[in-house]
């Protein structure tokens, strides 16, 4: 038997002589009274049982059967929610590096607060300090929509408007937001231990969105330049006709006989001036006028979808004993 294997039965027989003569507590610098306010939290009967399995724990912890071992901290705790049986489970999870579990039974044991005693108190305390210094991260979310269901790798999380934060372990974490007629927000991160990160999710309505290729009055106005043109030639080729009516009365006054030769009369050079004027308009007004009905079919409104806004995943400061960190921030 190695010298390691004797240590451990060595402290096992200690815990195992303390919980015979004194409450349940593997510790011999915390007496327990019996009177702690989590003694009322189960029956004498559930105390007894969870006591005996407790023992046999800390026997096989002390043997390095942690898998047998952390199976009975946990049927002990079944029967009875005591902050020192947190306190062995969360040692034993530390050891089989499930950092996160071992934080979330310090957490229930912290709960108690003074009825701990100090030294117990301060040594939790430390103790998840520690595990959130070098071996958890935290995530911190950020969302504006009270009805928005938020997901952390792919588990629900909370509902409604953040900020809210959670330890996790180091490595890649995915997280989302949806709400029933929004955009999903989602945002990949990857995590290091000992930091804070903060993602800001961002969500807009989710309904379709009218857009032209121009604005509505391009086309219009395309449309209304040709017709004008088109309006100025019919009114010279109006002048074109009252000239050439003119010229005609003209000449049935000045030429009564049967042969006449007739005058150069002004009214017919401004009667062709006119005529080729409104020739010319019609042509530039109808070109114009089916620019801006071409225009007019290309500008019809389309509806697309809405633009996922961006979200934001910021690096915070961290400030601890000996360490220092620095904010950066990645969008996706």
């Amino acid at each position: 038997m190695t010298i390691l294997h004797l240590r451990y039965r060595w402290l096992c027989a200690i815990a195992t002589a303390i919980l015979t003569v004194a409450p349940l507590d593997v510790r011999a610098d915390e007496s327990r009274t019996g009177h702690e306010p989590w003694y009322l939290l189960a029956s004498e009967e559930d105390r007894e049982q969870a006591q005996q399995l407790f023992e046999q724990a800390v026997e096989k912890h002390g043997l390095l059967k942690r898998g047998e071992a952390k199976d009975l901290y946990e049927q002990a705790l079944a029967l009875w929610d005591n902050p020192d049986i947190r306190w062995n489970l969360a040692l034993l999870l530390v050891d089989l590096g499930e950092y996160l579990a071992a934080h979330e039974q310090l957490e229930g044991t912290v709960r108690w607060g003074g009825a701990l005693g100090r030294g117990r108190l301060r040594e939790v305390q430390d103790k998840m300090r520690l595990l959130e210094s070098q071996n958890l991260a935290r995530i911190e979310a950020l969302i504006d929509q009270p009805e928005a269901n938020v997901r952390l790798d792919g588990k629900p999380w909370f509902q409604g408007a953040g900020p809210r934060s959670k330890l996790v372990t180091p490595g890649t974490h995915w997280g989302g937001a949806a709400r029933p007629g929004y955009t999903t927000a989602d945002a990949s991160m990857d995590v290091a231990p000992g930091r804070r990160y903060r993602v800001t999710l961002r969500m807009v309505a989710d309904q379709p969105i009218q857009t032209r290729r121009w604005v509505a009055w391009v086309p219009w106005s395309v449309l209304a330049s040709g017709i004008a043109v088109a309006a100025v030639g019919a009114g010279l080729e109006r002048q074109a006709f009252v000239h050439r009516d003119a010229a005609a009365r003209r000449l049935a006054l000045d030429c009564s006989a049967q042969q006449c030769s007739p005058p150069r009369l002004p009214d017919i050079d401004r009667a062709r001036l006119d005529s080729r004027l409104a020739i010319g308009a019609f042509a530039a007004g109808g070109t114009v006028v089916m620019a801006g009905l071409v225009l007019t079919w290309l500008n019809q409104p389309s509806l697309r979808r809405p633009e996922v806004p961006r979200s934001t995943f910021e690096v915070l400061p961290t400030l601890s004993p000996g360490r220092a960190g620095i904010s950066a921030r990645t969008r996706f």
